[in-house]
């Protein structure tokens, strides 16, 4: 709720102003160089939340819990989920960790199946599974539409 409300507010518009074409959005008054430090931190932010939640699960955290199969796992899990959504990026997690462990008893073959079906989405989705979708929470709550009021 917090991410998707920052990236329907004006600063997140100029952050995706700045990462469609920075010289334009120079151009429209949008302060490129303190768009890009609240992206930073802001990412740094949640990146500290998702590190303290991670080290209070595994109670106890060095460098080498941090290696390159778990950087390939994260980012497979955003781009299989869909870029530029909240929910693709959810729905993405959610599918990976489950096939994971759905495949825990295959071992080795696991790290075959994952990449190769990584592959074929990257091949007949490009942009993922869930990409470009919005979150909204009244369609989620089935707001009433004019015509179904009491009468």
């Amino acid at each position: 709720w917090i991410i998707n409300n920052f990236v329907s507010s004006t600063m997140g518009k100029a952050l995706n102003a700045v990462r469609d074409n920075e010289i334009a959005a120079d151009a429209m008054t949008v302060n490129t160089r303190r768009t890009k430090m609240v992206a930073f931190m802001f990412g740094a932010f949640w990146a500290g939340v998702a590190g303290g939640l991670y080290a209070h699960e595994l109670r106890y955290v060095n460098p080498s819990s941090f290696g390159i199969q778990m950087l390939a796992e994260i980012l497979a899990m955003v781009y299989f989920g869909g870029l530029n959504s909240v929910v693709g990026s959810i729905v993405g997690a959610v599918s990976i960790q489950m096939l994971s462990e759905a495949l825990r008893p295959l071992e080795l073959f696991k790290w075959i199946i994952i990449p190769l079906l990584l592959i074929l989405v990257m091949i007949f989705r490009p942009t993922g599974l869930i990409a470009f979708r919005e979150f909204n929470v009244k369609r989620i709550l089935g707001a009433k539409s004019k015509g179904q009021g009491t009468p």
